[in-house]
């Protein structure tokens, strides 16, 4: 029921997206852009059918520290939700502090057409290994499966809903929930902070939440001047490898 759910809302999303016509120019136009688009988008499937199994795994192996379906299932997906808001953010901070780290994360950061392609811009290895981590986390801990399950629906659905650049707004809920607007300041070439996955309320509390005012003028995207990660799929998924071969040299 959730894959299916989750499915069509992700659709439901990348149609609406459609309306935007440099969104469409990146799509089916010519240039390395589109080739770019469309190969990190097959790519990203390949983890993530690794996660769904990694999931099963650790249901199925690992000890709980609480016995699942014990809580309210109001209670234990609210504790799911802030436990992995928790990691996710922690996660993402390091990743734009360490440079062995931001190696698997600047593909992300890469594009300057802010869109829901960037959704697929992203590292097999570090999507592979953070998500088995959380997934292994949140098992451990005895969160059910139905709350694990929802939350990692809702996760896609407002990652992609997040990363469009339609102008959605939730109204109010936007101080709670991250909206397009408070996630592009994030992919600002200057932009430092806005790291919530779902929620902002961990950058509320650690002091990196930065909001977007009505009368902000455009701002460049993408990596900051002077940056000299490359573009284009196979040179962004081996970089890693060339920062470790100049450092052993």
């Amino acid at each position: 029921m959730f894959h299916v759910a989750t499915a069509l809302a992700l659709v439901g999303l990348v149609l609406l997206e459609l309306r935007n016509p440099r969104f469409r120019a990146d799509t089916f136009g010519p240039g390395p852009r589109r080739r770019r688009n469309w190969t990190f988008f097959v790519a990203s499937l390949v983890p993530m059918y690794f996660l769904q199994s990694a999931g099963v795994w650790s249901r199925a192996h690992l000890p709980t520290l609480i016995v699942p379906d014990t809580l309210p299932f109001a209670v234990d997906f609210l504790a799911c939700t802030l436990v992995a808001e928790l990691v996710s953010w922690i996660s993402h901070y390091v990743k734009h502090r360490f440079a062995s780290l931001w190696v698997f994360h600047f593909q992300h950061h890469r594009e300057e057409h802010f869109s829901v392609w960037m959704v697929s811009h992203t590292h097999g290895l570090e999507v592979a290994i953070s998500g088995t981590l959380l997934t292994a986390l949140l098992t451990v801990l005895g969160f059910s499966p139905l709350s694990m399950q929802l939350y990692f629906a809702l996760y896609a659905v407002l990652l992609t809903y997040h990363h469009s650049d339609m102008g959605y707004s939730l109204g109010w809920l936007d101080w709670i929930v991250v909206s397009p607007a408070y996630h592009r300041l994030h992919h600002h070439s200057q932009g430092r902070g806005n790291y919530g996955s779902m929620l902002t309320v961990f950058d509320v509390l650690f002091g990196t939440a930065s909001w977007p005012r009505p009368d902000d003028s455009p701002a460049a995207l993408g990596l900051p001047p002077g940056s000299t990660e490359p573009f284009g799929f196979r040179a962004e998924m081996l970089h890693f490898l060339s920062r470790w071969r100049g450092q052993r040299q």
